[in-house]
């Protein structure tokens, strides 16, 4: 008689994440500075950062390194050529887009290596678009970053940001060519790397206690 057989169970995987949180005070200035980057007609760009030992991470910000707007490098002849490239609406309006200063790049990557957080997301504004994750977005999305932030000011009284997963390999396509023929990059991409999340706005003792109130595109 053969031996009796024990089924195989497999480990049920994890549930996908479907939120990011953020502290009140990153929240509160996160707007601060980018309506009034917007309001000066800037465009604000930047990193998302996190404590590694945190048990959200890396799906929680805490602080913010803000690229200066007026060392964006969009509109230097190839980056220009590169962005007019992608269509009507970035020939439209030079100030689609943000290429960091790779000066200012280096020093901000050199903070971080002297501090206790890590990078976690990109952030960028969208000035009169929705805050949708665009075609380009997905294009100029670096893969070592599992989520992204999209803030729209196209109405600076009610901003709405909306962060979104992205699971970007590092085989795919990155970055974009003045030979590009990118008619509407501007348009939602949407293939399945990327999905929506809910952004959690408090601290973690709250969040827990679901006390979180809803406040414009953020749960808060």
């Amino acid at each position: 008689m053969a031996a009796p057989t024990t089924a195989f169970v497999p480990t049920p995987r994890a549930a996908p994440r479907r939120e990011v949180h953020f502290s009140e005070e990153l929240f509160g200035r996160l707007l601060r500075t980018t309506t009034a980057m917007h309001a000066a007609g800037l465009k604000s760009f930047g990193l998302l950062l996190a404590d590694p030992s945190d048990p959200r991470f890396p799906y929680v910000a805490t602080d913010v390194a803000f690229f200066d707007p007026t060392k964006n490098r969009r509109n230097d002849p190839a980056m220009r050529a590169a962005f007019e490239a992608q269509g009507e609406y970035f020939r439209a309006y030079d100030d689609a887009g943000f290429v960091a200063d790779a000066a200012e790049l280096l020093q901000i990557y050199r903070r971080l290596d002297a501090c206790d957080l890590d990078a976690v997301a990109l952030f960028h504004v969208h000035r009169r678009q929705p805050a949708n994750f665009s075609v380009i977005d997905f294009r100029l999305h670096n893969p070592a970053y599992p989520w992204h932030l999209i803030i729209s000011l196209r109405d600076p009284t009610r901003p709405a940001l909306q962060p979104f997963a992205v699971r970007k390999v590092a085989t795919s396509e990155f970055g974009i060519s003045a030979a590009d023929q990118n008619e509407g990059s501007e348009k939602t991409y949407t293939g399945p790397e990327v999905t929506p999340l809910q952004l959690v706005v408090g601290s973690a003792d709250d969040a827990m206690a679901d006390t979180s109130r809803s406040v414009g595109g953020a749960r808060t």
